[in-house]
This record gives structure tokens, C-alpha cells and sequence, in this order.
């Protein structure tokens, strides 16, 4: 049996991830804090600039997703709906963060993220679906920089449903749609202290297949989708303690120090309320063993708007009509990730890849204007992480 992780990427991954599929870790600010971010449907891809580290994601706090091993090797939809019975994949996964070769004194990343995915296909009434579940977690090795030390990332549980091809114009453009809908349950510190309940997300992909003849073949994706977060309330983090709550060290010196007036001690900020996403792929298939592929996708979230007056993520300053200051509409936060790589089965089950995975916002601020980010690659801050290079080793059965 070939490998078959497509069958897991497209239910599960495609409403996954703070937009997606496969994000790795990285240190970047610009990327929704782990866990927290609604999932949102994106293609089969993979998942602390120095320049201004107060615009920069703490070091270490992975990203939703994982690697894209086994998926450019998968089969196509029309061939997942001729299948039937359970398919499991295994990954292990190596980030090197660019960061690591600028100065390995200050900006070294290099983490593992194991996975397990599982998929079971059915044909209720003739319709091929594809039920699948993931977990997936990191472990940085390299010193992290988060305020506790804590090299250890578990990530949320997350379920999908999808019709593999459930529609196809053959007569025309051969064109598959695959349609999926996704469920992320909350399993992480992260996610609870957020409030997180649940983020539910649908998605469609359009696929078609390319036979070139002596070239090979391509497969080519596009996708895109929406997720919703839900969560108890509008901003993620640690409440403030009463006095019979409160913890203290060996000392007698309170564990969690807050100021009166505060009604949290510490704020991750405004949740995410819900996310757009869109993003393609495309896979050449030089030989039976070989394939290159290439992806981009882009996510846009909405946060949640912060009204309470209380909020304690607010400033208590008023404007000049009267208004406290942050109050009003969604706060929003783009997010692009690009992934290209080469993939070899080894044998029947197993297969290796290398390839290079970039996540970062698509603008940067330099002086008083913005500049738009080249996708591949964090050329104007290589010291972020925002860019890895990614050793994969999968297995399919």
C-alpha cells in the first residue's frame, strides 16, 4: 500500500491550523499564539526575529499542524473513493530554524514533532467519506526562550469528515471537488487557559491530475474554507486569583503577582473569533518514487471584539469622543505559509522528505511604510525562525 496521508490531510488538516495545514514551530509574533487560533482550511503543506523582538512570537510555541510526509506521495481523491477499511500514518518530523545557522548562541531552534493520524474510509449510500483524527506534538531540543522553559508542545485534538471526489467533471475539466467539514477539541494549557471550547471549520478543494507522459504527472489542489472559534470569552489568559487561591513557593512569595485593578495577571489577548482561508498546491510525480512539490497558502483572522469596559486587556484612556480606548470592531491578523520539498518512498510503507517551510505575516514594517514579504523564505529576518528547513521520515499502513 502506497502512503496515504492525503487521506488524512484533506478531512483533517483542512480545516486545521490557525489556517491549516502543516505549520511548524517558529518564533514568530506575527503567527496566531498555538492553540488558540480557529482552525481554517488550507492546502497539503507542511506546520523570534531578532530585528524587534516586541514584534516577535515568544521562541518555542509551535504552531498548529505538521508535517506534510507522505502526502505528496498519497493517492489522489477519485483513487480514495475506491478504498475502504482503517489507514494509520506515523510521522516524525525535525524543524532547523534558519535562526539556528545566523547565531546558534541566541537564535538555535531545532524541534521534533512527532505524529499519528488515523483515517477510515465508508460508503454510506454510495458516497465515498473519510472520518480522521490527528495528534501531533513538539519538543524543541535546543534551549527554549518561553518564560517557564518549557520545551515540551502537545497540540489539540482534531477530527475531520470529508467526501474524497465526491463530484467530478469529466467530460470537461476533470476537475474533483471534495468538500470537508472539521472539529478541533481543546486538550492543551494553551487552549484552556484561552477559554477555547471548540472551532468548527468547513472547507472545498478542487483537485485535477495531469498526466505528462514522459515528464510524469501533476497533481494540482486549490483549496479554501472557514473556521469559527468558540470560546467562553474574548480574551485568553490567567485570572486573577482570590486570596484563598492564591499559590505560593517555598518562600511564602505569591507565585502569581497581579495589581489590584487587574482582572487577569496575564493576557494573551483577543481570541480568535473566525478565519478565512485559501491556499493551492501542486505535486510532480518524476518517477514512481519520486515526487516535487510546492504550496502556498494565505489566512486571514478576525479577532474577537473587546467591548467589556472592564476588559483587562484594555487601557482605561478614553478617545476624544468619549469612547474607551481599543473598543470596537475585530482586531485582524494575516498569515501566509509556504512550503517546497522533494519526497522519495523508500518502500511500500515508508518514505523520506527535505523540504523548506516558511510562516510569517506577508507584510513587514520598515521605517514608516510596509513592505510585502517574498513568500519562500525570511530574507529580511533570518534570525526569526520563520523559515525551516524540515527532515521527514513517514509510514503509511
Amino acid at each position: 500500500m502506497k502512503a496515504l496521508l492525503l487521506s488524512l490531510v484533506v478531512p483533517a488538516l483542512a480545516f486545521a491550523d490557525g489556517a491549516s495545514t502543516p505549520p511548524a514551530p517558529t518564533n514568530s509574533s506575527e503567527t496566531p499564539v498555538a492553540q488558540t487560533a480557529p482552525a481554517a482550511p488550507a492546502p497539503a503543506a507542511p506546520a523570534a526575529p531578532a530585528a524587534d523582538k516586541k514584534d516577535e512570537k515568544k521562541a518555542d510555541q509551535p504552531q498548529q499542524g505538521n508535517a506534510i510526509a507522505n502526502a505528496v506521495q498519497a493517492r489522489t481523491p477519485e483513487e480514495q473513493a475506491k478504498q475502504s477499511g482503517f489507514q494509520f500514518a506515523f510521522g516524525l518530523d525535525h524543524y532547523i530554524g534558519t535562526g539556528t545557522f545566523v547565531n546558534p548562541e541566541y537564535y538555535a531552534s531545532l524541534t521534533a514533532a512527532p505524529s499519528v493520524s488515523a483515517t477510515y474510509l465508508f460508503h454510506p449510500g454510495g458516497v465515498t467519506m473519510a472520518a480522521s483524527g490527528r495528534v501531533i506534538a513538539y519538543y524543541e531540543y535546543t534551549l527554549p526562550d518561553t518564560p517557564n522553559g518549557r520545551r515540551f508542545f502537545p497540540q489539540d485534538l482534531r477530527f475531520g469528515l470529508s467526501a474524497p471526489s465526491i463530484f467530478k467533471d469529466k467530460a470537461l475539466t476533470g476537475i474533483g471537488l471534495t468538500p470537508s467539514i472539521g472539529l478541533i477539541i481543546p486538550a492543551t494549557p494553551e487552549s484552556f487557559t484561552a477559554g477555547m471550547i471548540t472551532s468548527l471549520s468547513a472547507g472545498l478543494a478542487a483537485t485535477r491530475s495531469v498526466n505528462a507522459g514522459v515528464a510524469g504527472s501533476f497533481d494540482f489542489r486549490l483549496s479554501g474554507g472557514f473556521s469559527k472559534g468558540i470560546y467562553t470569552r474574548a480574551s485568553g489568559g490567567i485570572d486573577k486569583p482570590n486570596a484563598a487561591q492564591v499559590t505560593r513557593d517555598t518562600l511564602g512569595n505569591a507565585v502569581l503577582v497581579c495589581r489590584e485593578t487587574d482582572g487577569q495577571c496575564a493576557s494573551n489577548g483577543a481570541n480568535p473569533n473566525f478565519s478565512l482561508s485559501v491556499g493551492g498546491n501542486m505535486n510532480w510525480r518524476v518517477g514512481g518514487n519520486f515526487v516535487v512539490y510546492a504550496g502556498y497558502s494565505y489566512s486571514h483572522t478576525f479577532k474577537e471584539a473587546l467591548a467589556a469596559t472592564n476588559d483587562p486587556t484594555l487601557p482605561p484612556a478614553l478617545d476624544s469622543n468619549g469612547v474607551q480606548v481599543g473598543r470596537g470592531g475585530l482586531g485582524n491578523a494575516d498569515l501566509t505559509r509556504t512550503f517546497l520539498g522533494v519526497s522519495y518512498q523508500l518502500n511500500e510503507h515508508y518514505n523520506f522528505d527535505i523540504y523548506g517551510y516558511t510562516e510569517q505575516s506577508p507584510l513587514v514594517r520598515k521605517g514608516d511604510a510596509w513592505a510585502v514579504r517574498f513568500p519562500i523564505g525570511s530574507f529580511d529576518n533570518p534570525a526569526s525562525n520563520n523559515t525551516s528547513l524540515v527532515v521527514s521520515l513517514g509510514a503509511a499502513y
